[in-house]
């Protein structure tokens, strides 16, 4: 499963090669599922098992839900890539949930893959009123937005992800340990190496 920037930085590279009119809209649902970081009583099986077949077809959906389910099918690719290199036989990516250091460390490796963060998180700070069909509010998805629009300011670095992990209630109480676990990361040049080959591997 991918986090937030390299969410954002595949989406691009889907939309660079199959352009669209509601490109935003499609932006908006990509980053949505995640919304149960903020939302406690939302699981992540509300969000993320919605679907019986995932690919990249989209033409039936509106565009909020086409981004949704590229979310979806960018998680179940990812892992795809990952196992193909025997990612996680490397050790030390796995001490948090779902590997969340090695995600954080993608997020670092991507981020100026993308060059046009300003206009994005001007979206996710002004978004649409968004229709989920989940029990979730309004004011609960514009606090997610809000939340990853300011972790999207800057290239992500110690304080700004601790600022990003302590948003979250199920990392807050771990922010510090999670950071020094990325620090250590940050070291294994294999991983990076396969790390920075999703971005080139996940849309062909």
């Amino acid at each position: 499963m991918a986090y937030q920037i390299s969410h954002v930085v595949y989406a691009k590279k889907y939309l660079e090669k199959n352009p669209r009119s509601d490109a935003d809209a499609f932006m908006l649902g990509t980053l949505f599922p995640d919304v149960r970081k903020v939302a406690p009583e939302i699981r992540r099986r509300d969000t993320h098992f919605i679907l019986q077949e995932l690919n990249p077809d989209f033409s039936k959906l509106s565009p909020f839900r086409a981004g949704w389910k590229f979310h979806l099918w960018c998680d179940m690719r990812r892992e795809e890539i990952l196992n193909g290199y025997e990612f996680y036989s490397l050790g030390e990516i796995t001490d948090y949930e779902d590997g969340l250091t090695a995600k954080l460390l993608e997020d670092e490796l991507v981020y100026e893959r993308y060059n046009n963060w300003e206009k994005l998180c001007y979206l996710l700070n002004n978004p649409p009123a968004i229709e989920s069909s989940l029990p979730v509010s309004q004011e609960t998805i514009e606090r997610w937005y809000a939340v990853i629009a300011k972790y999207f300011e800057k290239k992500p670095d110690d304080r700004t992800i601790k600022i990003f992990l302590m948003k979250q209630p199920s990392f807050a109480d771990d922010a510090e340990g999670i950071i020094d676990s990325l620090r250590k990361l940050r070291n294994n040049l294999k991983v990076a190496e396969i790390l920075t080959k999703i971005s080139e591997e996940i849309i062909i």
